[in-house]
């Protein structure tokens, strides 16, 4: 073989080993996701914590209804909200706990794509899967969710500053411009615990081992990814047309 064979074969081998793992993989990477008619899964990295698929029963209020299958209606719309999936952003459903870390990473990514002009629209979905903390920290996020701050409440509680104890609810609503008592309401209330029982539903459907999972528009990603992986697909999930939702 000549030198100049040698070169140009040398020269494509190193390019596809500098590519992401994702833009190597092929259709058959791809594995359908059972009970998500038209999603589909892949492997990413490393998870924290597992599912305990006793969280939340006990601390369901005793007039609520029993743990209900969103998926049975529409995956689509269990996954994504009632904003469903539109053609202009794509969906992006985190599973995450605010102890992860790479959790943590994962959002912050998530939010530069978004703020630097990135088509997607991201539903946050609390798994506090690692310990009373993290469903201290959970119930809080939504309680201000359910209040019309969630993204400053996120951004609150990615620095720290909730401590264990119900004094900290009410420097955090303090924080966000919220009444303490409507904060605390919420945070004890019905909306808040349905939320966590209705993602733990959807996250024991998924087969999450552990967070993050996300769902990139109709593919499940098993734990972390890096950014160029994630940005990858977003650009493919874009450039497919997008499904029903309903």
């Amino acid at each position: 073989m000549r030198r100049r064979d040698l070169l140009v074969i040398g020269g494509l081998m190193a390019a596809a080993a500098a590519v992401p793992p994702i833009l190597r993989r092929l259709p058959s990477d791809f594995e359908p996701l059972p009970g998500f008619e038209g999603f589909r899964k892949m492997a990413g990295g490393s998870v924290s914590g597992g599912i305990d698929p006793f969280f939340g029963v006990g601390e369901r209020l005793p007039d609520q209804a029993p743990l209900y299958d969103p998926v049975s209606v529409s995956p689509c719309l269990a996954l994504f909200g009632p904003e469903g999936w539109t053609q202009d952003r794509l969906p992006i459903a985190v599973f995450s706990d605010f102890n992860c870390p790479y959790c943590k990473v994962l959002e912050q990514q998530l939010i530069g794509l978004r703020d630097s002009g990135a088509p997607i629209r991201l539903i946050w979905r609390e798994m506090p899967l690692l310990g009373p903390y993290s469903q201290h920290v959970a119930r809080a996020a939504l309680a201000a969710k359910f209040l019309g701050a969630e993204e400053q409440a996120r951004a609150y509680l990615a620095s720290g500053a909730l401590r264990p104890g119900s004094s900290s609810l009410h420097e955090m609503a303090l924080a966000l411009h919220l009444s303490p008592d409507v904060f605390a309401r919420e945070y004890n209330g019905k909306r808040v615990i349905d939320a966590l029982a209705q993602s733990l539903t959807l996250g024991m459907r998924l087969g999450i081992p552990g967070t993050p999972g996300t769902v990139v528009g109709r593919t499940f990603v098993i734990g972390a990814i890096r950014l160029p992986e994630l940005e990858r697909l977003i650009d493919l999930e874009r450039s497919l047309p997008p499904p029903a939702c309903a």
